[in-house]
């Protein structure tokens, strides 16, 4: 589910174009798109070095892809979330699906 919800989210947010050439850099780097849930840390970091983190690149894309990617999991997880600062990409997806899982919470 979850390379499914990054693939719509980058292709709705970037375009098939980009999405395509995102992919192919991923898969370059021996990390295809469905290799990601497995390295969701390095996922996190080429992202941010791909498209920027913030300061003087591309308005910090890589963030707000994440938090895009993220809202877009919890809403088919039917998980309410709610973020307050940086997220760190790889720990909310690893607390989400705990959450989803166990039945913990039904908050992030």
């Amino acid at each position: 589910m979850l390379v499914q919800v990054i693939d719509e989210v980058i292709k709705y947010s970037l375009g098939e174009v980009n999405a395509t050439i995102i992919y192919g850099y991923f898969k370059k780097i021996n990390c295809p798109v469905d290799k990601i849930p497995e390295n969701l840390d390095f996922f996190s970091m080429e992202l941010r070095r791909l498209l920027g983190s913030g300061r003087g690149q591309i308005l910090g894309s890589a963030p707000i892809l994440e938090r895009a990617i993220l809202k877009a999991l919890c809403k088919k997880l039917e998980i309410n979330c709610q973020f307050e600062g940086p997220v760190n990409f790889a720990e909310y997806v690893k607390k989400l699906k705990e959450v989803y899982n166990h039945g913990k919470d039904d908050a992030c």
